[in-house]
């Protein structure tokens, strides 16, 4: 008889109380059940783990720590963890009811991967649906091995969130877990250091609602305006001679991760910051992104400066007008 796998699910808690039991109820609504799920509260300030503790559910802890970051969050969650598949889900995020049914089927057919994953769907602040724009050059519906994420996640968004991963917990736990410190690109740590030294084995098909509606969200209030780490440790892993298959692309994956952080600075009007990213040679890989970037950025700096001065002008007309108005 075959074996059924067991998970823990970790959910990193930070001001999410609007969030929370939605997400809770996703877990609940599975066709597989799952055998405990542990909630770390990362320092709230909010009525989020109050909310989880009034459920009283027989398979939920609480855990309550001092504010020290999402992957610190994930770390203890693992650490208390009873059963060796760990699940991760954010706190807003959504699974849908066959993910955990999804996990198993690929654990059975690819027993010796490290991570489970399955595609996802965006949800936007306006509640639109979005799918993600990812490059899947072929398709299994039934499953599949990921054999270079980073051809894959360089070409379009990335194949999966850490809401929709599955560790096998002893490989996790080998890599280090997840780095803490680093308020962005911590989970493309895991998901790195997975393709490199374990495997991955993907679902294509949509089992996680990913929700952009969150206001506390790292990627809103946390921009960087240099690297992140992990595509510095991209960069420098590439040139070892053991990547040197790989290289091409892992050097295209930091590419693209600057261009994205380019982006997000252009929308916060840091026009400078943007171009000063964009001009590193390896955004070259990504030429049609750093092009239409470049352009963007000297266009919605143009166009802020022309508001400027127009009202500036506008103004100064005004004081004229009134002055004239009151000589007469």
């Amino acid at each position: 008889m075959m074996n059924l796998p067991q998970f823990s699910v970790v959910i990193p808690l930070y001001n999410k109380e609007q969030h929370i039991l939605r997400t809770l109820k996703s877990i609940q609504k599975q066709r597989y059940s799952v055998a405990e799920i542990i909630v770390v509260d990362d320092g709230s300030s909010d009525n989020g783990a109050a909310l989880v503790e009034q459920l009283n559910w027989p398979n939920l802890t609480l855990i309550r720590q001092k504010n020290q970051g999402v992957s610190a969050a994930r770390n203890t969650g693992v650490a208390a963890a009873m059963h060796s598949y760990i699940a991760f889900l954010d706190a807003d995020d959504e699974w849908l009811p066959l993910y955990l049914e999804e996990m198993v089927a690929l654990i059975h057919q690819f027993p010796q991967a490290g991570l489970y994953a399955s595609r996802y769907q965006i949800v936007a602040s306006d509640e639109r649906y979005v799918d993600a724009n990812i490059y899947l050059p072929k398709v299994n519906p039934n499953g599949m091995l990921l054999h270079n994420y980073f051809h894959i996640a360089s070409q379009g968004n990335l194949p999966f969130m850490t809401s929709s991963t599955t560790v096998r917990r002893e490989i996790f736990e080998s890599l280090g877990g997840f780095p803490v410190g680093e308020s962005m690109g911590e989970d493309q740590t895991l998901f790195c250091n997975m393709a490199l030294k374990s495997t991955i084995a993907y679902s294509p098909n949509i089992h996680l609602l990913y929700h952009c509606d969150a206001q506390n969200q790292a990627t809103q209030h946390h921009i960087p305006g240099t690297e992140c780490a992990f595509s510095q440790r991209i960069q420098a892993l590439a040139e070892q001679a053991q990547y040197a298959d790989l290289k091409p692309d892992m050097l295209r994956y930091c590419a693209a991760h600057l261009c994205h952080i380019a982006k997000l600075n252009i929308q916060q009007r840091r026009y400078d910051i943007a171009r000063q990213l964009l001009s590193d040679p390896r955004t070259k890989l990504k030429t049609k992104h750093r092009l239409a970037l470049f352009s963007w950025s000297w266009l919605k700096q143009s166009e802020m400066t022309f508001r400027y001065l127009l009202g500036k002008g506008l103004n100064t007309f005004y004081k004229v007008k009134k002055s004239n108005s009151i000589s007469f």
